[in-house]
């Protein structure tokens, strides 16, 4: 999770963090839930529809954004996969901020 942890550590000015951030939470399926808000960032209004991929060695993850809050699911061995989704999410987009790991 290396790309999101520097996302959100560009994105800290003292303002930002206080109102929005990252949750990451552990669903019943079992897998991960990982909301991040997107708002007041370079990312705010870049729309991702919802999609289902499956992934090698049986996981899954399914993600999207409505421009505010980007989301994902996946199961409990793909937290990197989510990682590499939203890196590509913020490099295609054109966001990507100073300072992170290409």
């Amino acid at each position: 999770m290396k790309f999101i942890q520097s996302w959100y550590a560009s994105n800290c000015d003292g303002e930002w963090e206080h109102e929005f951030g990252i949750r990451l939470t552990t669903t019943d399926n079992p897998g991960w839930h990982v909301e991040i808000d997107v708002c007041e960032t370079n990312l705010e209004g870049v729309l991702v529809e919802r999609f289902r991929r499956d992934l090698a060695g049986g996981g899954w993850m399914i993600a999207w954004s409505d421009g505010n809050v980007l989301q994902a699911a996946c199961s409990p061995l793909s937290l990197s996969d989510v990682d590499g989704f939203f890196r590509k999410v913020t490099e295609e987009s054109g966001a990507t901020p100073g300072g992170l790991p290409s």
